[in-house]
């Protein structure tokens, strides 16, 4: 039972530290997301395109 009632004080203590974003902070976070999304989406359509002349589907 203690760990629960630790667990409880230490995640207190992170809510009353942590705070808001700005909107300046929000938006370089969603800038860097969707250009992970991108690079992510380009890599996976480069190794379907690979894979597509490997087997001379194309």
């Amino acid at each position: 039972m203690s760990k629960i009632s630790e667990f409880i004080r230490s995640s207190k203590r992170i809510f009353l530290i942590s705070k808001k974003p700005s909107s300046k902070e929000y938006w370089t976070m969603a800038k860097i997301v969707g250009l992970g999304m991108v690079i992510i989406g380009v890599i996976g359509y480069l190794i379907r395109l690979l894979m597509n002349v490997i087997s001379g589907s194309l």
